[in-house]
């Protein structure tokens, strides 16, 4: 696929997360939170990333808004991310967050919030800012008086609607939404993921969607990648991925989702794979160089020992299906 198809191309990204230690004399770690991670957005699609918390999603995510330092290369459009040109790719790339409160200044109203990325971007007079604040109000759901109230008057849901159409007002190629339904109660989130559908059919923008809720991304998205300790062990299209895993920690993550579960269990090939062995003996040594699912896997056999790659376990369909398992090139 040419490059100009991809609004996000997110190369070979590491990050490390550095600890101190306790007191004066607490001697320095350093924890490899993000692996070689690579993403790339198609334009105009709703991308998805999920798996437990602390895989690193949201290291990932905050990378990629360049709001912490990391390895490897992010180009937006085409174009590579620098500290020189941040003020560029804020326009676009915008963020919705977890937590709409923590998002929002309390002393400020949701007019001057909303208006404060096209402050920035310089795009249009005061005028021109406040009744594009009133127009993406109405396509929020909320009508255009909410402009003069404070977040402290707003409910949970209104809050993040807010938020949404702060982040879409300045009109940008990308939209990374943080586990953006995580804190409202079922209903409302609801209401938010039905908000996104409707949005993405007036407006041409991509979204990268992070949840730990497998069904919820099953539902708004395209494509679908599955971190686990810093890595993608999977991604492929949102079918593929639900209904023929092809890495253990997905089908994990499909069994505790009534409606998605994989049905029976995926065996390796006897000739393809070593025995087992022990996990026992030397486990550190072993686990450094191992298939970062190795402590965990129930199938985990001798080739998990040596670390696999992400590959294309369909190479026969038009869409890639990538799996990061020695296992998952077997039916």
């Amino acid at each position: 696929m040419n490059q100009k198809d991809y609004i996000l191309q997110a190369e070979h990204i590491t990050n490390y997360y550095h600890d101190n230690g306790l007191g004066i004399l607490g001697k320095s770690r350093q924890t490899k939170v993000l692996d070689d991670v690579s993403l790339n957005i198609r334009r105009d699609e709703f991308f998805g990333l999920v798996g437990e918390s602390g895989c690193g999603k949201t290291t990932l995510a905050n990378a990629i808004l360049g709001l912490i330092p990391c390895e490897g290369s992010i180009r937006v459009g085409g174009k590579v991310r620098t500290k020189s040109n941040r003020r560029a790719f804020a326009g676009m790339v915008q963020a919705v967050f977890q937590d709409p409160l923590s998002a929002l200044d309390p002393r400020k109203t949701v007019g001057f919030t909303m208006r404060e990325p096209l402050r920035a971007q310089r795009i249009g007079t005061k005028k021109q800012q406040e009744d594009a604040v009133c127009r993406m109000l109405e396509k929020v759901g909320l009508d255009a008086s909410y402009a003069d109230r404070y977040p402290r008057e707003l409910s949970g849901g209104q809050r993040q609607r807010v938020c949404i159409g702060a982040a879409l007002l300045p009109e940008p190629d990308l939209v990374i939404a943080d586990e953006p339904v995580s804190a409202l109660d079922v209903c409302v989130a609801a209401q938010i993921l039905n908000l996104f559908n409707e949005i993405d059919t007036q407006k041409d923008f991509s979204m990268l969607f992070i949840s730990h809720n497998l069904s919820v991304v099953y539902y708004l998205c395209d494509r679908i990648a599955v971190m686990y300790k810093g890595h993608i062990v999977e991604q492929g299209t949102a079918q593929a991925l639900c209904n023929d895993p092809r890495h253990p920690y997905t089908r994990l993550l499909l069994s505790a989702v009534p409606g998605l579960e994989p049905q029976g269990d995926r065996q390796t090939d006897s000739g393809a794979v070593a025995a087992h062995t022990d996990k026992t003996e030397d486990s550190q040594v072993v686990t450094a160089q191992a298939c970062c699912y190795y402590e965990r896997c129930p199938q985990a056999c001798g080739a998990c020992l040596k670390k696999p790659a992400l590959t294309n376990v369909t190479p026969e369909a038009e869409e890639e299906h990538l799996a990061a398992c020695h296992l998952g090139f077997h039916s």
